[in-house]
C-alpha cells in the first residue's frame, strides 16, 4: 500500500496521540526516513523525523518539541523499515542515545537482490515507474516554517517504503534470501553500535594519510583541529573551510619541509589563523607526533597470492551464479584474512557468506 495522508506534529500532545498510534502497529510495518543539516552547520543535528504505517505518514519536528522521549521510547522496542540506514543510525543515537529493536534495510534487501542501482529513486523507479524529486535533497532542513515542497519532498522518502518492501521481501523468500537479509540487518545494526561506541579521537586521520609518516600525520592533526575550530567559530560545515584534498596536500607538503600556503579564497583573518596553524605544527616536537596505526600483518607464506587469488575466483563464481556484486559476498580485506587464516578469516563473515564460500 503507498501512503500518502501526512501531518505535522510539533508539539508534546500531538507526540502521544502518534505514541499510541505507532505502538499499535505490527513489528516490521512501520518506516523511518530522517534528515538532518548536516550541508549547512558545523555540528548537525536531526531536524525531521518521517514516519510511516499502513494508515499514512507523519512527520515528526523534533526541533520544536523538547521532550522526544516518547519517541524513543518507542524506537528501541520497533522494528522498523529504512533505507541505507548506516547515516541514519548515527544521528539517532546522537540525537537519543538509541537505535531501534532492528533496522530492516531495503538497501539490504535490493543488494541481496541483485540489484546494482539500490539507491531509493532507483528503487521507487523500478517498482511504481515514479521518479522522485531531488530538488530539496540537499536543502537546509533546520529550515522554520519549512516550505510547503520540503514538507512534500519529505513524505516521498516514506510513502513508497511498505509497499516495496513486501515486494522485496517475496522476492527474498523466492529466492531462498531472505535469513540472509535477516542477518545482514542485525550484522548491520551490530556495525552501527560498534561505530558510535567507538572513539572518536582520531577523527583527523581522514582517508588518504596512508601515506603519511609520524611528521605528515602531526602537520595533518594541526591542520584538521585548525579547520574543525574555523567551521566551529562560522557555524558552517567543514569542507565548507578546505576540502580533505587540502589538508592531505598541506600535510604532505610540510611533511616534504616544504611550505604550505593558504588558498587564494580565505580572507585575511583566516589566511593568518592558516598560518598560525602551520607555525605551532613547526614547533613540535617530533615525541609529540601521532603515532602510525599497527596495521595487521599476515604471516609471510610464500603461497598468499596464489591462495587469494583461487579464494578471489571462488568467490566470484559464487557472485555470478547467484547474480550478485562479489563484494557482498566479501570484501578483498575479507578475502586476505581468509588467505592468511582460512578458518578464522571465515568466522568474521556472517553464516550466509561463510556457507557460501565454504561449499
Amino acid at each position: 500500500m503507498i501512503v500518502c495522508r501526512a501531518f505535522m506534529i510539533t508539539d508534546s500532545q500531538a507526540l502521544y496521540e502518534w505514541k499510541q498510534r505507532a505502538a499499535a502497529q505490527p513489528q516490521g510495518r512501520t518506516v523511518l526516513d530522517l534528515e538532518a543539516d548536516s550541508l549547512h552547520r558545523h555540528r548537525e543535528k536531526l531536524c525531521l523525523i518521517q514516519y510511516g504505517d499502513a494508515d499514512g505518514v507523519a512527520i515528526i519536528d523534533p526541533l520544536a518539541i523538547e521532550d522526544m522521549s516518547l519517541f524513543s521510547l518507542w524506537l528501541q522496542g520497533a522494528d522498523v523499515w529504512m533505507h541505507g540506514a548506516d547515516y541514519d543510525m548515527s544521528l539517532l543515537q546522537n540525537a537519543f542515545g538509541v537505535l531501534p529493536h532492528m533496522i530492516l534495510d531495503t538497501q539490504i534487501a535490493a543488494r541481496l537482490l541483485g540489484f546494482r542501482q539500490f539507491g531509493l529513486a532507483a528503487l521507487v523507479e523500478h517498482f511504481y515507474g515514479i521518479k522522485l524529486s531531488k530538488k530539496n535533497q540537499k536543502a537546509d532542513w533546520g529550515m522554520r516554517p519549512m516550505p510547503a515542497e520540503m514538507k512534500a519532498y519529505a513524505q516521498g522518502d516514506v510513502k513508497f517504503m511498505l509497499g516495496m518492501a513486501d515486494q522485496l521481501v517475496a522476492a527474498l523468500k523466492e529466492k531462498g534470501r531472505y535469513e540472509w537479509f535477516l542477518e545482514s540487518c542485525a550484522h548491520n545494526l551490530e556495525r552501527g553500535r560498534e561505530r558510535f561506541e567507538s572513539n572518536d579521537q582520531e577523527a583527523w586521520r581522514i582517508k588518504g594519510c596512508g601515506k603519511f609518516n609520524r611528521r605528515g600525520l602531526a602537520a595533518l592533526r594541526t591542520l584538521w583541529y585548525w579547520r574543525d575550530n574555523e567551521a566551529a567559530v562560522w557555524d558552517k560545515p567543514s569542507f565548507m573551510v578546505c576540502s580533505n584534498d587540502d589538508l592531505l596536500r598541506w600535510s604532505l607538503a610540510l611533511q616534504e619541509f616544504r611550505s604550505a600556503y593558504p588558498s587564494h579564497h580565505f580572507h585575511a583573518h583566516r589566511a593568518a589563523r592558516f598560518r598560525k596553524a602551520v607555525e605551532k605544527f613547526q614547533l613540535m616536537d617530533e615525541d609529540e607526533y601521532p603515532m602510525l596505526p599497527k596495521k595487521q600483518k599476515h604471516e609471510i607464506d610464500p603461497d598468499f597470492d596464489s591462495t587469494l587469488e583461487r579464494w578471489t575466483a571462488k568467490r566470484n563464481a559464487v557472485a555470478e551464479a547467484l547474480d550478485l556484486e562479489p563484494t557482498i559476498i566479501a570484501t578483498r580485506y575479507q578475502l586476505e584474512c581468509i588467505a592468511a587464516h582460512p578458518e578464522k578469516g571465515l568466522s568474521h563473515l556472517m553464516q550466509w557468506q561463510q556457507k557460501l564460500l565454504s561449499e
